[in-house]
């Protein structure tokens, strides 16, 4: 079966997590650090994506992640195939701290 945009997927996790108790930072802070030890890509603040090669990747990814959301946090996955993801439209001011991710470094093979 051949690769095409409709059928690789990008994950684009958001989250809000309440960070005024040690206790409440501490869980924003393991939940980002698992997000990046599982190669999500910081966008911005609390906007985390990956890119996988099957929609069923992505799925079992989300439901992996499920059970690690902060007790009093709010966190949405969206699922975008690869052509959605490549019509975002971006706009950074002169005094933007990030750019744009870069294209995967590496083919996923399944």
């Amino acid at each position: 079966m051949a690769v095409n945009g409709w059928r690789v997927m990008w994950v684009l996790a958001v989250f809000d997590v309440p960070v005024q108790t040690t206790e409440e930072k501490r869980a924003y802070t393991n939940f980002r650090k698992m997000l990046l030890k599982d190669n999500f890509i910081q966008h911005q603040y609390s906007v985390y994506l990956k890119h996988f090669p099957t929609m069923a990747a992505a799925q079992a990814e989300i439901d992996r992640l499920k059970p690690s959301v902060p007790e009093e946090g709010h966190v949405a996955f969206f699922m975008l195939t690869d052509k959605q993801y490549g019509m975002t439209r971006e706009f950074f001011g002169k005094n933007a701290t990030k750019r744009a991710p870069d294209e995967p470094d590496q083919i996923e093979l399944f």
